[in-house]
């Protein structure tokens, strides 16, 4: 009975240890839900296809790829500039989207912003497939470039 409950006792702190030491999820994730924090992208109409998922602002999308939520799915790898065609903004700020790099205030999308929370399909703007750069009031609110494969 001694070597059992002393076997037991050994395989539980196993487990343990294991699950302790196990790697923290990305900060995007692989699931199909938006992070918080972050503005999310996706390939397709309806919040559907693989997702670029954006912490901060950025004056060009060209350098990051819709390589967020479970790989494979459609527009995978592809470039987000120019190539997104619905956003989700759950970054807790007002996003502005615009058609030209380098947030160029003559090419915004969507008049004043998108409020915290929203979900749009872009082509309720005529701006599917049509965005290069955006900017997240607040935190990183520069418009600069910026490499946000790691978001």
């Amino acid at each position: 009975m001694h070597k059992t409950a002393t076997v037991g006792a050994v395989l539980a702190l196993g487990a343990g240890a294991f699950l302790a030491g196990a790697p923290a999820a990305n900060a995007s994730g692989s699931g199909t839900a938006c992070p918080s924090g972050r503005v999310c992208f996706h390939f397709n109409s309806d919040f559907q296809g693989a997702r670029a998922d954006y912490a901060y602002s950025d004056a060009g999308m060209s350098n990051e790829l819709f390589t967020d939520g479970p790989a494979g799915r459609n527009g995978w790898g592809v470039q987000v500039n120019n190539n997104a065609a619905s956003v989700i903004n759950n970054s807790g700020h007002t996003l502005y989207l615009y058609t030209e790099a380098n947030c160029n205030a003559w090419s915004m999308v969507g008049g004043g912003g998108l409020f915290p929370g929203t979900r749009y399909n872009l082509s309720a703007f005529n701006a599917k497939n049509d965005i290069s750069s955006i900017q997240i009031a607040g935190v990183g609110s520069d418009c600069i470039s910026r490499d946000q494969s790691w978001a």
